[in-house]
């Protein structure tokens, strides 16, 4: 579905960036110049998944993302909220700033473009270790999600009877697990477990696909904000393996070019974002779109050494 079809999305108009062959989104985000250093720059581009760019288009609908303080409801989940606090800050710190919405669907590409300043920012979070692999063609912003807290849930088809029944750890090692070798934290975590089957995919659509279609039994994803846990992606509905959680191990961070508009992100939104960090801001946000979600705080964590697991 082509994203400027809603009329909920401020849409100027579609083009493709050269070398990226990635339709983009544009959207108006303030009114004043950047500053004397970056008037120049007024261009603000952001990587972002195109699940992510149209979550946030519904979520936001005809909202001013200025004015948002709630990150709860539809279309809401951890990486939704983060474009928005990012986007927010930006409209409020960089008035004048023309965001650039570019959709690229490779976690590894995305930094890879970070890297090259053919993007000036990543609109959605990622590990301290990957950002550490960039060294300083990366500017890290402060943790978003501090170490040890991204908890995940294991999301199967609703009618994989397989998978819901893997009550012991023998039975969850031999099901079919799907996720990207290049999401290095969700990686390591399933190899960890031990799956003994790992199918490696490199865009969230495809692992969706695979679940729901009975290439894969699992995948591993946050706990959405829904009343079921259920987890709607790509036009599929998928269900989580209840009274199961995995931790995935590190920080993670959003991060900004070595570009003009970069260091200007990095120079005045990342002291904007810590500061909403150390208020507790973040985390409401993360608690209202249901990334800490209270209804699986009590669901034993499988690879909790200290505390283990016992079905």
């Amino acid at each position: 579905m082509i994203l400027g079809t809603l009329p909920q999305i401020p849409v100027s108009h579609f083009q493709s960036l050269p070398r990226l062959k990635r339709r983009t989104l544009l959207a108006a985000a303030g009114c004043a110049a950047l500053g004397a250093r970056a008037q120049a720059h007024s261009l603000l581009r952001v990587a972002v998944p195109d699940d992510v760019a149209y979550d946030y288009a519904l979520f936001l609908g005809r909202r001013d993302v200025r004015a948002l303080r709630s990150f709860g409801g539809p279309h809401a989940r951890r990486d939704v909220a983060e474009l928005a606090l990012l986007l927010r800050e930006v409209a409020r710190t960089l008035p004048g700033t023309t965001v650039q919405l570019v959709r690229i669907d490779s976690y590894q590409r995305a930094m890879l473009e970070l890297r090259a300043g053919r993007v000036d920012v990543l609109g959605t979070t990622v590990w301290s270790t990957d950002l550490q692999a960039l060294g300083p063609h990366a500017l890290p912003s402060p943790a978003l999600v501090a170490e040890g807290d991204f908890v995940v849930g294991l999301y199967t088809a609703p009618d994989n009877r397989v998978a819901q029944q893997a009550h012991s750890l023998g039975a969850l090692q031999a099901l079919r697990a799907v996720s990207n070798s290049d999401w290095s934290a969700d990686w390591r975590t399933l190899q960890a477990l031990g799956m003994r089957s790992l199918m490696d995919v490199k865009t969230w659509r495809q692992m969706v696909l695979a679940v729901a279609r009975g290439r894969a039994d699992v995948l591993l994803a946050p706990f959405p904000a829904t009343p079921d846990l259920a987890l709607d992606a790509e036009g599929q509905h998928l269900v989580p393996l209840r009274g199961r959680a995995l931790a995935l191990v590190g920080a993670r961070h959003l991060a900004a070019a070595t570009t003009p508009a970069g260091q200007a992100v990095a120079a005045q939104v990342f002291p904007a974002l810590a500061a909403l960090v150390s208020t507790g801001a973040v985390r409401r946000a993360y608690q209202e779109c249901g990334f800490y979600n209270p209804r699986t705080s009590a669901w034993p964590v499988i690879n909790d050494k200290t505390r283990p697991w016992r079905p």
